[in-house]
Order: C-alpha cells, then structure tokens, then sequence
C-alpha cells in the first residue's frame, strides 16, 4: 500500500465500496472520506485521505488486502472522475453538508455507531448519517 499515492488510495476506495452505486452515491462515499479527513479525528486515520481510508476497519474493501484489483475499467474511470472532482473541491462545496458515515443495511443490519449520529440521506445501498456535536 505503501507504492500507491493519496489520490490512487482514495479512487480504489470508492470504486470498491460504491462502484455499484449512482454517481450521486460515489459521490456522497468520496465526501465521507474527505469529511473524516478534515476533521482529523485520530480514530479515523487523522487528517490525511490515504490514512482515513487504510485505517483498520474502517472500510471494509481494505480489510486484508495489500491493493484493490480493478475488474471493470470503465467504471474505474468513471469512479476516477468523480473523486478526482471531490479530491480537489473546496470543502464549503460538499453537498453532503459534512456527512462522515455510510453503512449498507442490507449487509450490515443497523452498526452500534448509528446511536451517535443523525440520520442525512439514503442513496441507493447506502445509508449516510453525521456525527451528532
């Protein structure tokens, strides 16, 4: 993992947990991840997008694995364009309004962290909530 850059890190991540998902719900995966970052919580990976996502169980597609195999290239590149897009946002332009967490119901139940957050948006298989203050 060490070989791959912040950028490279931060597409495979999307395209492995979202590559099923609508632009809109890509798009929502990759702000979650920037929003962790921002808010540079230790338990989160800190401040940097390639530590956010390596940090141990936090999501999922990197459980295990040293890179992420990309099976479908032109949905790779097409998840490439969205996060490129957000790697490089100003963070007042995040539609999400600060979202930091997403789950899966359908594969997940409901997760314990769910009680220390506020409900935002459900997007296709993904559920988004923020942090409660």
């Amino acid at each position: 993992m060490a070989q791959l850059s912040e950028l490279e890190v931060f597409r495979k991540t999307v395209y492995a947990e979202a590559r099923g998902e609508s632009v809109e719900g890509q798009k929502w995966v990759a702000w979650v991840i920037k929003n962790r970052a921002r808010l540079n919580r230790q338990y989160w990976g800190g401040s940097k997008i390639k530590d956010v996502c390596l940090h141990p169980r936090q999501f999922e597609c990197w459980n295990g694995v040293n890179d992420i195999s990309i099976h479908e290239p032109e949905v790779y590149r097409q998840v490439c364009e969205v996060v490129d897009a957000i790697y490089h946002a100003d963070p007042n332009d995040d539609p999400t309004n600060g979202t930091d967490h997403y789950h899966n119901p359908d594969k997940e139940g409901i997760p314990s962290w769910v009680h220390n957050c506020v409900f935002v948006k459900k997007i296709g298989n993904h559920t988004f909530y923020k942090s409660k203050s």
